[in-house]
């Protein structure tokens, strides 16, 4: 039997209003995947701000609604409702990575990029950031981004330094600057091209937290091409002690991380390419460092978060023994910390 290629699989998936996605429909430039979970107070600003008139014929924006039990559906199908370039997809819960798995088979745009619901763009920057796109060939194009913090206001920048603009590199010599662009290599500052990130047949975990980890290694590691665009795009709230980032939600999480360790730990193998390999390693040895800062510095039962920390780095040791060593050190610095936080 001819297997179905991706288009035609991604063809059968169908929108909430009934309409099909048609696979030969002309592709817009970027498609915004907005995942959107008992978002009502947040969505409005996300959504608006992806709204340019200078770009909009080349926008698609995908509201996935993951199983809101508040306004959310109502506020996105009002927005929907407006703008002609906006869809929206109502689904069960099955957590941020479901999302995406969903919305990165239905999208139309050239590149993919995700903008969570509570955060929003720098809609000054979107002719910029589309013209760049329009012109692109790379299967990863990078861009600055901010944070800012709800409860101080106190905004932090993470941007790109020393690197050509608008320059493919091939993914070997753009790891060679690894000091000076790793700060963007993660969620906020990935847009991947539709086509590469289907063809590497990525399926995010589903149900947990921290799964924008495996999004932001799993792909972009394989990318055989790199683009820096000198610009500021994402803006990342913090914050909000509701978020998957905070402490609180970081300890009660543990496991979740630990799931996401694993999935990216067992990539790892000695045959890959070096730069490869240093990348992954490099993401895994801050999925750790998170790990063990949620489970002994932060914690509230420091004397188990130990307890879980050596178990984990047990697992890494079994796995790989050349890991074990290469991370060990954050491990000890974390479990003296923990008698003294």
């Amino acid at each position: 039997m001819k297997e179905k290629s991706i288009h035609e699989d991604y063809a059968m998936w169908v929108l909430n209003d009934g309409e099909e996605r048609n696979p030969c429909q002309p592709l817009m430039i970027i498609t915004f995947i907005v995942p959107a979970y008992n978002s009502e107070g947040t969505l409005e600003k996300c959504l608006h701000s992806l709204l340019d008139k200078q770009s909009q014929s080349k926008i698609e924006i995908l509201i996935v609604n993951d199983g809101s039990t508040d306004s959310t559906a109502e506020i996105a199908q009002v927005f929907v409702n407006k703008h002609p370039n906006c869809r929206l997809i109502n689904k069960e819960n099955g957590g941020h990575g479901s999302v995406i798995n969903v919305a990165s088979k239905l999208a139309s745009g050239k590149y993919i990029k995700v903008i969570d619901s509570d955060d929003w763009v720098q809609t000054q920057n979107l002719p910029s950031y589309v013209k760049a796109l329009e012109n692109a060939q790379a299967d990863v194009v990078l861009t600055h981004f901010r944070t800012q913090n709800e409860l101080n206001g106190r905004i932090r920048t993470y941007a790109m330094r020393s690197v050509k603009y608008n320059h493919i590199y091939a993914f070997d010599d753009f790891w060679k600057h690894k000091r000076k662009v790793c700060s963007v290599c993660n969620f906020h500052g990935i847009t991947y091209r539709t086509e590469f990130y289907r063809n590497c047949n990525i399926r995010l975990s589903e149900k947990i937290s921290y799964e924008d980890q495996e999004y932001a290694t799993l792909p972009f590691a394989f990318a055989p091409t790199v683009m820096p665009v000198d610009l500021y795009l994402y803006e990342y709230q913090l914050g909000n002690p509701n978020q998957s980032c905070s402490p609180q939600n970081m300890e009660k999480r543990l496991n979740h991380l630990a799931k996401v360790i694993k999935v990216v730990c067992e990539q790892i193998n000695a045959n890959m390419a070096l730069a490869v390999r240093s990348y992954i390693m490099y993401k895994m040895q801050m999925l750790l460092r998170s790990y063990y800062i949620a489970a002994m510095v932060n914690a509230g039962n420091k004397k188990a978060g130990r307890v879980k920390s050596l178990s984990m780095l047990d697992k890494i040791k079994q796995h790989n023994k050349g890991l074990h060593f290469r991370f060990t050190v954050d491990f000890i610095a974390c479990y003296a910390l923990s008698y003294f936080a």
